[in-house]
């Protein structure tokens, strides 16, 4: 994970997950969106430094990639209110707690 970081985010570590969006060229299936690579080890990590239900930390990043492919992100305040706020609702219709105060 802390190669495909590197290479692909210029970040030179691990990270829980990437999200890689499927190439809009491509014509064949209109249903992909990208691929997801998770981190077992990392999310394991977070789930006991944060105290979070394993099952549920998995659900949240699982949920959180989704969104980065399609197309939110968080690299400004609102941005991150965003995405957050529509986390929080995935992860409540799906009867987890929410991960974030927002």
């Amino acid at each position: 994970m802390k190669y495909l970081n590197f290479t692909y985010r210029g970040k030179n570590k691990s990270t829980n997950i990437l999200s890689f969006p499927c190439n809009k060229f491509i014509k064949i299936n209109h249903k992909l969106l990208g691929d997801l690579v998770l981190c077992k080890q990392v999310i394991e990590y977070e789930s006991l430094k944060y105290k979070k239900k394993l099952e549920s930390h998995w659900a949240h990043i699982t949920i959180h990639g989704a969104l980065h492919l399609l197309g939110y992100d968080h690299q400004n305040k609102k941005e991150a209110y965003i995405m957050e706020k529509l986390e929080n609702k995935i992860m409540l219709s799906l009867n987890y707690k929410k991960p974030y105060v927002v």
